[in-house]
C-alpha cells in the first residue's frame, strides 16, 4: 500500500510541472493594435529646416575670422547686395524640351506646317533682294536662258523672231527640282488633311487604312490629272505631236529647250523624287504585289 501512495504521490506532484512546460512552449496570441500612425504627422524634431530649404553655407575666410555675415542691424544696412543665385541649367534644358514636344506633336498632327515654313522661308529671303544673281533665284525660276542668236539653239528656231526663249542645263537645276520637292510635299500633305480626309469620312469610310489608300489615290488622280493635260500641251509645241517618236531623233542632240517644256519634265523630276522619298520612308503602305 505504501508504494502505491508513493506513485499516486509522484503523480500529483509531476502533472503541474509538466503542463507549464508545454504552456510556456506554445505561441502566444499577439495583442490586437487599437491605434495606428500612418497618415498622421511625424514624432519628433519639426522645428528642423529641410535639406532643400537650407541657406547656403557662407564662403570660408582663410584670413581666419569666424563668420562672414554680418553681426548687427547697422552692419546688414550697410552689408553689400549679395549675388543672386545662378538658375539652373536643367530648367532651361527642360524648357526646350517642352517646346520641342509641343511642336513635334503639332507636326505629327499637322505634316504640312514644316514644307509651309520652308516654302516661306525660302520666298521671304528671295523677296528681300529679288534680282538673277540672289542665290535663290535658281531654286524658283528656270536657269541658264540662251539668246536668240546662241549657236546651241537650232538654226530654224534662230531664223524664227517669235520664238519662245530657250533655255540651257546645268547644276543649279538641281535646285530647282528640290524646291520643288518640298512644293509638291506641302500639296500633298495639305490636300490629303484638309480636303480629302473630309471627303473620306462624306464617303462613310471609318476605318483609318481605308482612309489612307483613299487619300493616296485621290492624291494621284488629282496630280496625274493636272500634269496630263499640261503635259499633252507642251508636247503639242514639239516634233514629237502625237506620239511622234521620229521627231525625237530630228534635231539630235538637244542641247536646248523651251521654257515650258524644261519645266514641265524639271517638275516631273521633283514629283518622282519626292515620289521615291514617300517610298523609302514608308509613308504609303506596300501594294500586295511589292517585294
Amino acid at each position: 500500500m505504501a508504494s502505491f501512495a508513493n506513485i499516486a504521490s509522484i503523480e500529483h506532484t509531476s502533472t503541474p510541472a509538466s503542463t507549464s512546460a508545454i504552456g510556456d512552449n506554445m505561441p502566444r496570441p499577439h495583442p490586437r493594435r487599437t491605434s495606428s500612425a500612418v497618415g498622421d504627422h511625424l514624432r519628433g524634431d519639426n522645428a528642423v529646416a529641410a535639406l532643400s530649404t537650407l541657406e547656403p553655407p557662407p564662403p570660408f575666410d582663410s584670413s581666419g575670422s569666424s563668420s562672414s555675415q554680418p553681426e548687427s542691424q547697422d552692419d546688414l544696412q550697410h552689408a553689400p547686395d549679395q549675388e543672386p543665385l545662378r538658375r539652373r541649367p536643367g530648367r532651361r534644358r527642360r524648357k526646350v524640351r517642352g517646346w520641342f514636344g509641343r511642336w513635334k506633336e503639332f507636326s505629327l498632327r499637322h505634316t504640312w506646317a514644316n514644307p509651309l515654313i520652308i516654302i516661306l522661308a525660302l520666298l521671304a529671303s528671295y523677296g528681300v533682294r529679288p534680282r538673277p544673281t540672289n542665290p535663290l533665284h535658281s531654286a524658283l525660276f528656270l536657269s541658264y536662258p540662251l539668246s536668240s542668236s546662241d549657236p546651241l539653239i537650232p538654226a530654224d528656231v534662230r531664223a524664227d523672231p517669235n520664238a519662245p526663249t530657250h533655255y540651257g542645263k546645268g547644276p543649279k537645276d538641281f535646285a530647282f527640282v528640290a524646291f520643288y520637292i518640298v512644293v509638291l510635299s506641302f500639296t500633298r500633305e495639305f490636300s490629303m488633311q484638309v480636303f480629302l480626309r473630309p471627303l473620306a469620312r462624306w464617303f462613310q469610310l471609318r476605318s483609318r487604312s481605308k482612309q489612307n489608300r483613299f487619300l493616296e489615290q485621290m492624291y494621284s488622280v488629282l496630280y496625274f490629272g493636272v500634269s496630263g493635260p499640261f503635259g499633252m500641251y507642251v508636247m503639242s509645241r514639239t516634233p514629237v505631236w502625237y506620239f511622234n517618236t521620229a521627231g525625237m531623233y530630228e534635231t539630235f542632240p538637244n542641247r536646248t529647250h523651251e521654257g515650258m517644256f524644261k519645266a514641265y519634265y524639271l517638275l516631273q523630276a521633283s514629283y518622282w523624287a519626292q515620289q521615291a522619298m514617300v517610298l523609302c520612308l514608308q509613308l504609303e503602305k506596300p501594294r500586295k504585289d511589292f517585294r
